[in-house]
């Protein structure tokens, strides 16, 4: 289900122009299944003129939910890595993914995150460019202007985030319609009973590997990339290269000719082991500085208001899209 909620409409603020290219790894996330079914929940307003913007962005939001595009992408900067090492026989760097408009957006939200200000997959720009060209195409005819915006942050305050945006920004005189939506990030949920109770009972680190294991199942779902490790051509290097810039940005221990990333001693689940080791240091760091470390030191050992807190701040599964709407 996509959820859909009309925030506030009308003369909004204006848009920040901080657009993050997009990116999306090669078998990495899961086609998310979105429905095409929209909730619209809590529209306050009671003047037509602005009853009619609102339901002008309800029905973009709708069109974006409903829609399939099929993206077509490069993946040839990976060859600037380090890490890259070029298999024999490669024709094509060219790839292609199917699947609802709303989720490539979101699924480009979520790899095209930043890791502490490192950027984890390097042929952003076609994956991104690419979605906003396809998406775009499905609104063509449309009498009305449109942009949407999508960010992906795992919890509060997170030095991991990621965004794109769909469009051009809308010009700050006009008036804009806007309806936010979430969908699925692809992430597996972490329990907020089992943070508090980490939390609680071991600490921040305990709590942040829980975190970890949720973000790196969803770049490195455990079968695929098993699969992906085994093979012999661009799968194999492109999962491989992942996993060692990832490595890199975590400060975990992976070689390429060595287990568990060696073909021949390919082992996902040690890997993302050691990728989860790594994270949970950075996650573990945020959890414990600025106003996420001051409210947890406040709220201390006490589970039910800990999970509370977590329930509130902790959302790796979700990603956020808001859909701008305008007359030219």
């Amino acid at each position: 289900m996509v959820t859909v909620r009309a925030d506030r409409v009308v003369s909004t603020e204006p848009v920040t122009d901080d657009r993050a290219v997009s990116t999306v790894l090669d078998i990495a996330l899961a086609l998310l299944l979105i429905t095409a079914s929209v909730l619209v929940i809590g529209l306050y307003l009671t003047d037509d003129e602005d009853d009619l913007e609102v339901d002008r962005a309800d029905h973009t939001a709708e069109t974006i939910s409903g829609s399939t595009v099929s993206v077509v992408y490069d993946v040839e900067n990976v060859t600037n890595s380090s890490h890259y090492d070029e298999p024999e026989g490669i024709e094509s760097y060219e790839r292609t993914t199917y699947g609802p408009a709303v989720g490539t957006i979101a699924e480009a939200a979520v790899v095209n995150a930043k890791f502490g200000g490192e950027q984890l997959v390097l042929y952003a720009d076609s994956f991104g460019e690419s979605v906003a060209a396809h998406v775009e195409s499905r609104l063509v005819g449309a009498n009305h202007q449109v942009y949407v915006t999508a960010t992906w942050q795992p919890y509060d305050e997170a030095s991991i985030h990621g965004n794109t945006t769909v469009g051009s920004q809308p010009p700050v005189t006009d008036d804009i319609s806007a309806v936010t939506m979430t969908a699925d990030s692809g992430m597996p949920t972490v329990d907020d009973g089992a943070l508090a109770d980490a939390y609680a009972n071991e600490g921040a680190d305990e709590a942040a590997e829980l975190i970890a294991e949720s973000i790196v199942e969803g770049y490195f779902p455990t079968e695929r990339s098993q699969l992906a490790l085994e093979r012999q051509n661009l799968d194999r290097a492109l999962k491989s290269t992942h996993y060692l810039q990832m490595s890199e940005i975590v400060g975990a221990d992976l070689d390429r000719d060595e287990a568990p990333l060696a073909r021949s001693e390919a082992r996902a689940d040690d890997a993302n082991e050691e990728l989860v080791d790594g994270l949970a240091g950075l996650i573990a760091d945020d959890l414990e500085s600025g106003q996420t470390g001051d409210y947890l030191d406040e709220i201390g050992d006490d589970e039910n208001e800990l999970e509370a807190y977590f329930d509130e701040t902790v959302s790796p599964g979700t990603v956020e899209l808001t859909v701008y709407t305008w007359n030219p």
